[in-house]
């Protein structure tokens, strides 16, 4: 009888962490959705005593071709000229009471720097810095983020295609040097950048049509940024809820409507560490 095999997997503590700041970058159809999660579970931690800090960031306005597939009103887009951060973080201020900070600006890794140098030290604080671009360009400045701290600074990936999407965590530029130990502990995770370096090369479709236009032009589905909003949600409330990291990541497929997990074991870290 053939015996069954299982690997082991790991994850990451957090530690003793009463604090968390976390930045969304990109409040279009993904980062729109995701926003009224993190608000939610912000509202949800506070009632635990766990304090969420939540900066929203995006130099774009509503326009009427958000409306619907984003979370956005008909009058903010009527209104004109209205910054989508800024249109989020009063709205959800309102709805929960809490002090979304709204930042109507690109995002570069210089700006954020100065937001995450500030507190980096602060004890019993985690960071988490959330990615819904969808450019490798503004990719490549959260890449460079989580460089600059030296696995300080956990980033948090979400992109999509028409029908499928992923999303990928993890802390470390240089993974070589991540341990396992017999307790199912893992010392840290691969980049996003680093697991996928694809994320930070140019795709052809970007350069013809923003995501706006190709949800409008209908190759899109129009429930898939809610799914990777969803799961990326999923993410972060792991994150402040259980303070722990469980999986590297996570893909899924609509058409037919499938999802894989990319869980922590040794396999899956080799190709980015110095381990066999």
């Amino acid at each position: 009888m053939q015996a069954l095999n299982i690997e082991q997997t790991y994850r990451v503590l957090l530690g003793d962490v009463n604090r968390f700041r976390i930045m969304v970058v990109g409040c279009g159809g993904t980062g729109s959705s995701l926003a009224l999660a993190l608000a939610g579970l912000a509202y949800h931690a506070r009632q635990k005593g766990i304090q969420v800090e939540l900066t929203l960031v995006d130099d774009d306005v509503i326009e009427a071709r958000n409306v619907g597939r984003q979370s956005f009103a008909a009058g903010g887009a009527l209104a004109g000229g209205i910054p989508k951060a800024t249109d989020l973080a009063l709205r959800l201020n309102a709805a929960y009471g809490l002090a979304i900070e709204a930042w109507p600006q690109r995002y570069t890794a210089g700006m954020a720097a100065a937001w995450f140098r500030h507190e980096i030290h602060r004890p019993r604080t985690a960071h988490l810095l959330v990615g819904c671009v969808d450019n490798h360009q503004g990719r490549r400045e959260l890449a460079r983020t989580v460089e600059d701290f030296h696995g300080r600074v956990w980033a948090l990936d979400c992109g999509n295609e028409q029908v499928s999407g992923q999303v990928f965590i993890g802390n470390l530029s240089d993974p070589r040097h991540i341990r396992l130990d017999p307790l199912g502990l893992c010392s840290g995770l691969p980049s996003p950048y680093v697991q996928e370096p694809a994320l930070l090369e140019p795709d052809p479709d970007e350069q013809r049509h923003s995501c706006a236009e190709q949800a409008l032009a209908e190759p899109q589905s129009l429930m898939v940024n809610r799914l990777v909003a969803a799961v990326a949600a999923q993410y972060a409330t792991t994150f402040v809820l259980q303070r722990q990291v469980v999986q590297l990541g996570s893909v899924f497929s609509l058409e037919p409507t499938v999802m894989a997990a990319k869980l922590i074991t040794a396999a899956s870290l080799a190709p980015y560490t110095e381990q066999e």
